[in-house]
This record gives C-alpha cells, structure tokens and sequence, in this order.
C-alpha cells in the first residue's frame, strides 16, 4: 500500500477537544505533522488502506488526499 498525505477538516463544535481528535487520529495510523486549531485542520501522513477509518472519528469533518504530481515527465502522442 502507498502512504498519502492527508489534511482532515475539524468540525467547529470538535475544535475546543482538537488534540483529542489528533489523538484519535494518530490511534488509526495518521502521523500527524501540523495542528492549525484556529481553522480546525490537521496535517500528515497515513496508509491509503486506512483512509476510511478517520472518517468514524467524532469530529472528522472531511480527509482531502494531497495529489502530487511528478514534474518533467511527459507524453508524447503523435
């Protein structure tokens, strides 16, 4: 499986009890890199498998999967 790198939205009414949900998160596999309390989001890394299973955490308002994209490759088609 791919590590992906996630940014999970914290509903209003869980933002006072954050570092509970960070707690929460990291319990299913998030590596937590970076709190932003004030707008309620939450950064790092985790297992794609694993995905699902912040959604279930009271107060997970939404997970955004960080798409990278590769610079200097392209196709060609004639």
């Amino acid at each position: 499986m791919s590590r992906l790198k996630v940014a999970v939205a914290v509903a209003d009414d869980a933002r006072t009890r954050i570092h509970e949900v960070v707690a929460a998160c990291q319990a299913v596999g998030l590596d937590h890199t970076l709190t932003l309390a004030e707008v309620g989001l939450l950064t790092g890394s985790m297992e794609s498998r694993n995905l699902t299973r912040l959604l279930v955490i009271p107060g997970v308002l939404m997970v955004e999967v960080k798409h990278e994209f590769q610079a200097g490759i392209a196709a060609r088609i004639n």
